[in-house]
């Protein structure tokens, strides 16, 4: 079954499971990669790159794997029986204890990428202004011109950044700068789709922000969007398919 659907080279998100065979929440997802078939319930898998640092699964930990495939995303738990050294590749062994199954959630599927974009926080003042341009309750028309000319110069601090990881309902991207867990951005998303320009304004919460060992000043965050419109979410979606469909048909010729 193994074979008939994943292929080598096919990349991984690794998930750690809890008691129970749950997600442990809040654990950051880490990326692998498939390296070879041992056995028919047997995988050997590259051990996880964070921030720069290799990183071994703890041998006897149960986790969860999501297969990006030709045939679509496929999900399983495992168990990790070892860590081997290859050259200077650690290579993980790990079982497959459940079947393989088609996962479905297409908003989870994610593109590694480099992709410029632009962001920049979202204040409480920025918040208060907002509830009370939709609210409409003015006594006169200069506090609602006031209103919007303050929103207007917020709009105007925007950060410099670089996307590597995107998904439909989140991504992964470096800056200069340092955020706090909770922290809301608003994040400027330009590509071609379809041959047409798309421009998305996304909000976000800050999942973590943590400093990149191997360059000095840059920081990675991750994010989760919030309220974003399903029309503009199965833009993005439609977006990252076609850029992984486009990166297979490079791989293959």
């Amino acid at each position: 079954m193994l074979r008939e659907v994943l292929s080598l080279g096919d990349k991984i998100d690794v998930k750690p499971l809890g008691r129970g065979g749950k997600p442990v929440l809040g654990a950051r997802i880490l990326v692998s990669q498939l390296v070879d078939f041992v056995d028919a319930d047997v995988l050997n898998i590259a051990a996880p790159i964070v921030l720069g640092r290799t990183i071994p699964l703890p041998v006897g930990e149960n986790f969860s794997l999501c297969f990006y495939t030709d045939k679509g995303l496929y999900q399983c738990n495992s168990m990790v029986l070892n860590n081997l050294k290859d050259n200077k590749t650690i290579i993980t062994t790990v079982r497959i204890v459940t079947n393989l199954e088609k996962f479905q959630r297409r908003q989870y599927f994610r593109l590694e990428c480099i992709h410029d974009i632009e962001y920049r926080p979202i204040t409480i003042e920025e918040e208060l202004l907002e509830r009370r341009l939709s609210s409409e309750q003015f006594a006169k028309p200069e506090e609602q011109a006031e209103t919007k000319r303050k929103l207007a110069q917020l709009n105007r601090a925007w950060i410099s950044a670089s996307v590597t990881d995107l998904s439909g309902g989140g991504a992964k991207f470096n800056s200069e700068r340092l955020h706090n867990s909770g922290d809301k951005l608003r994040i400027k998303l330009d590509f071609e789709s379809g041959g047409e320009l798309k421009k998305l304004v996304l909000s976000a919460n800050v999942i973590s922000s943590n400093r990149i060992l191997t360059r000095t000043g840059i920081y990675e965050h991750r994010v989760e969007f919030i309220d974003i419109m399903q029309r503009d979410r199965e833009t993005l979606i439609r977006y990252i398919f076609e850029q992984e469909r486009k990166r297979r048909r490079n791989d293959k010729s």
